[in-house]
């Protein structure tokens, strides 16, 4: 979901055509006139916004805070429908995802609800069950998309995770377990296979449950069987599932804490198992990662059981420290679905930036040093990779200022730009965030109290607009919004 806010201004692209005498007759087989995605003049809104997603086309849909309204807007800022939703962050908030025709909504409410993109009526909606089946909440779901965006595709599914850590006190789950996860059919509202349940032991870690892999086929899963630790793959076509005990592989944990969160990666066999080295006395600590190999065989045969339960089969699972390195966070996707991790690393004399392109092994870069409170966190600004040819690239503060395009799958810059280095965090002008157009071929930024479009094959700037103090960026695929100003760019078809 798009939450981040923006200060945008736009460039308008100029389309060439041809032209014609308007009295001449055209000849048999001559082929229809045909549309050029351009960057439309901006437009004012005239309440407080931030982008979650389009339909492809010509509308956006855009929550208002202070209204608690979600909008669907045109290019020109029209609106043509709203409903009243939780657009609250701190609780929540909204996620939306672009199914053809529909849009689909999770709020945190219990319901998942798809609307007609035209007119916003209601299609289906699906509900959360109550504790009669599950010990979690309603509003303790949050929702992902194996599409790995706020778009979706033929086969893509919506699925509902329980983000909280502990199941409600005293509640005795149903025969079916603790569900913790749905799989929506996002054409149909129904669900594409069982909920997976744990059972009355079984324990998950808070935040985002199931980790994409980077083919988008599957994810796994991180959590706790009473004294046991559990890693479950789960294959998206059908539900089906492996979960194997890692209790005794994950010895070289030190930490003494019972979660972890486990990362998959290109290799099947091969798993990135994550964890810190917190110090109470030192609040720079939660900056330093830690990292393992978590080995698993790939050929155990899967389960279809409603309960997730550790195989029965002989399994080799092995762990070993590593100091290269890896991703160790969620995949985010370009818009043709190629994976990409960005962090940011603390050493002891220099910050880096870690990524990878979803491969086991990963690389380092320079980076500012005070990128390490704005770039890759929870709740940092806004960071979307980009497709480069056969390239995919990551878009960055440079470490000796202007911006840099990095190669996700070596760390390499692809190109860099000039530009003021990235200031403190809390000072005006910090990095808002970064988007892309890609039907367009832009790439958008703010940092410093400007939003810069630049052309993404080359990183050449192509203009440069004022921005607000503390400006973030907020976009989807075709539409910006600049906070502070709340001004609007579209990508429309002319």
């Amino acid at each position: 979901m798009k939450r981040m806010w923006a200060a945008v201004a736009a460039v308008g692209l100029v389309a060439l055509s041809g032209c014609s005498n308007d009295g001449a007759a055209k000849p048999e087989g001559t082929p229809s006139p045909t549309t050029t995605p351009t960057l439309a003049e901006p437009v004012e809104l005239d309440f407080y916004a931030a982008v979650i997603t389009d339909n492809g086309a010509d509308l956006s849909l855009v929550g208002d805070v202070m209204s608690q309204k979600l909008r669907v807007v045109d290019a020109n800022g029209n609106e043509k429908w709203s409903i009243d939703s939780n657009v609250n962050e701190d609780d929540g908030g909204t996620e939306a995802y672009s199914a053809g025709e529909n849009v689909i909504v999770h709020d945190y409410s219990g319901s998942t609800t798809a609307y007609s993109w035209a007119d916003g009526q209601k299609v289906w909606s699906f509900d959360l069950p109550d504790d009669a089946s599950s010990c979690r909440p309603a509003q303790s779901f949050g929702s992902q998309s194996t599409s790995g965006s706020d778009r979706l595709g033929e086969g893509d599914l919506i699925l509902l995770e329980n983000s909280w850590m502990n199941p409600e006190e005293d509640c005795e789950p149903s025969a079916e377990g603790d569900a913790v996860v749905y799989a929506i059919d996002p054409e149909t509202g129904k669900e594409a296979w069982p909920a997976l349940s744990v059972d009355a032991d079984g324990e998950t870690f808070g935040g985002r449950l199931i980790a994409l892999a980077p083919d988008r086929k599957s994810g796994v899963m991180s959590w706790m069987d009473g004294d046991e630790s559990m890693v479950t793959r789960v294959t998206f076509e059908d539900g089906s599932h492996v979960s194997i005990p890692i209790t005794e592989a994950r010895e070289v944990d030190d930490t003494g804490a019972d979660y972890f969160s486990v990362y998959p990666t290109t290799d099947p066999t091969s798993l990135t198992y994550v964890y810190g080295s917190m110090d109470g006395d030192d609040p720079m600590s939660s900056a330093v990662m830690r990292a393992a190999q978590l080995n698993l065989p790939a050929d155990v045969k899967p389960s279809d059981s409603a309960t997730l339960a550790a195989t029965d089969q002989s399994v080799d699972v092995s762990m070993e420290d590593t100091f290269d390195a890896v991703c160790g966070t969620e995949l985010s996707f370009t818009a043709d679905g190629k994976p990409a991790c960005l962090q940011t690393e603390l050493f002891a004399s220099a910050v880096k930036y870690q990524g990878s392109d979803g491969a086991a092994e990963g690389w380092y870069a320079d980076a500012p040093e005070v990128s390490v409170a704005r770039i890759g966190g929870l709740g940092g600004p806004q960071w979307e990779p980009v497709d480069h040819g056969d390239q995919t690239i990551i878009v960055v503060p440079a470490a000796d200022g202007g911006i840099a395009a990095l190669d996700a799958a070596t760390g390499k810059a692809v190109w860099t730009t000039d530009g003021p280095r990235m200031r403190d965090e809390g000072e005006t002008g910090s990095w808002g965030g970064q988007g892309v157009l890609p039907d367009v071929g832009l790439i958008v930024v703010t940092d410093n109290k400007k939003t810069t479009f630049f052309n993404a094959k080359t990183g050449k700037p192509v203009s440069d607009h004022p921005a607000g103090d503390y400006a973030d960026l907020s976009s989807s695929q075709r539409f910006v919004i600049a906070t502070n100003e709340d001004t609007m760019w579209a990508v429309v078809d002319k």
